[in-house]
């Protein structure tokens, strides 16, 4: 009766620490972020292995970096659209190294040398703006490859990770 008890406690717990997690990633992508809203039924949110739900392919590169969690939502204004993923990392410092890691990946070189939080990438009709804040790896795509989307995708960024570092 206790072990069956203590297996309870164990679980509920978990469940706990689970909403919680997810209750942190929506603080960072909020329903609103200025004139921009959330999609209606355009969030996914998942842990572990079930983070194949969100990348369809290529997942482990997430893992094995220390993903550990996210939650990918699409905001609309008008019509057009801008896709958040905002990842928990087991560390700072799996964080940054994912952030040089991306900045290898898309700028072919390696990152600045320093502190170094964000960085924006274009190509095959997108812009993706990659930050960290903390533990908190972001990114922001807009489905356009302009100098004004770069600037729309470095700003959306910018306010996930003030909304991160209210969070920790």
């Amino acid at each position: 009766m206790v072990r069956r008890l203590l297996i309870a406690a164990v679980l509920l717990a978990a469940a706990g620490a689970c909403l919680a997690a997810r209750e942190d990633l929506l603080k960072i992508a909020p329903d609103r972020i200025n004139a921009w809203r959330a999609v209606p039924d355009a969030t996914v949110y998942a842990r572990g292995d079930g983070i194949v739900d969100i990348y369809n392919g290529g997942y482990e590169v997430y893992t094995r970096a220390g993903v550990t969690e996210a939650l990918r939502r699409m905001y609309a204004q008008g019509d057009r659209f801008v896709e958040v993923t905002a990842h928990t990392m087991t560390s700072n410092r799996a964080a940054s190294a994912f952030l040089a890691d991306r900045y290898r990946m898309e700028m072919k070189s390696a990152p600045p040398r320093g502190e170094f939080k964000r960085f924006a990438a274009s190509g095959s009709g997108t812009t993706t703006a990659y930050a960290i804040e903390g533990r908190y790896f972001l990114t922001v795509v807009v489905y356009e490859d302009s100098a004004a989307a770069r600037n729309q995708a470095l700003g959306f960024v910018k306010v996930l990770e003030q909304n991160a570092s209210r969070v920790r």
